[in-house]
């Protein structure tokens, strides 16, 4: 495993010394980094984490965990094609009984696609078929 999907509540645990999982998911991204291997943002998640950040903690927040995120020496910037937009919305269409977001869905299609764990403390990936979700 070399690479691996961040999701926006793993970002906001680590840009948050407040949140319970803040520890955690920085000692991991520490220890995933170390080994050389990759971390991946869509396009959409970093939409997400910075609107949610900005919201919660403010604005300097938001722009710093943005200018991070943005930096390819640790992150790989990933923009969705059209294909897996149809993809996640055929996704997000078929477990409407679900309390998956959009964003949910964009990272459950791109998961499957490239073969990779999500870093993410929500619940809700666990519900997914064939998702690894890490720590």
């Amino acid at each position: 495993m070399r690479a691996m999907l961040i999701d926006t509540s793993a970002i906001f645990a680590i840009a948050n010394r407040a949140d319970a999982y803040h520890a955690q998911a920085a000692r991991f991204l520490t220890d995933w980094l170390k080994d050389g291997r990759r971390v991946i943002v869509t396009d959409y998640v970093f939409s997400e984490a910075v609107t949610l950040l900005k919201a919660r903690m403010g604005t300097a927040a938001a722009v710093e965990t943005g200018r991070r995120l943005r930096q390819p020496a640790f992150y790989e910037w990933l923009r969705l094609s059209p294909e897996d937009e149809s993809a996640a919305w055929a996704v997000f269409e078929q477990y409407a009984d679900k309390e998956w977001s959009f964003v949910d869905c964009v990272l459950c299609v791109m998961a499957g696609r490239l073969g990779v764990p999500v870093f993410s403390f929500d619940h809700h990936f666990e519900q997914m078929p064939e998702i690894e979700r890490v720590p």
